[in-house]
């Protein structure tokens, strides 16, 4: 388990928040993995995600593991909009 690892599942967890689903249910956790790691698999992200939570999971995914966010980057990105109605 690796910092970049825990990166990637909390971009799922946002993902399984804004869908309400448990993503890969149709796949054994075998497909889910060889999926994930030799193909690229990612859920879709739904249209009407709100653009952050968008911009977050796609960073949280990306397939290069250093490129991923830290969890204090994710954190001043949540913060943006609260911040900016100060």
């Amino acid at each position: 388990e690796t910092s970049s690892s825990n990166i990637y599942s909390y971009g799922m967890i946002i993902w399984e928040m804004v869908t309400g689903e448990a993503a890969y249910s149709t796949l054994s956790p075998v497909q889910a993995a060889v999926g994930i790691a030799a193909c690229g698999l990612r859920p879709e992200i739904p249209k009407d995600c709100q653009p952050n939570l968008r911009y977050i999971m796609t960073k949280c995914w990306n397939n290069t593991p250093s490129k991923r966010p830290k969890f204090s980057d994710i954190l001043a990105i949540l913060l943006q909009p609260y911040n900016n109605n100060r």
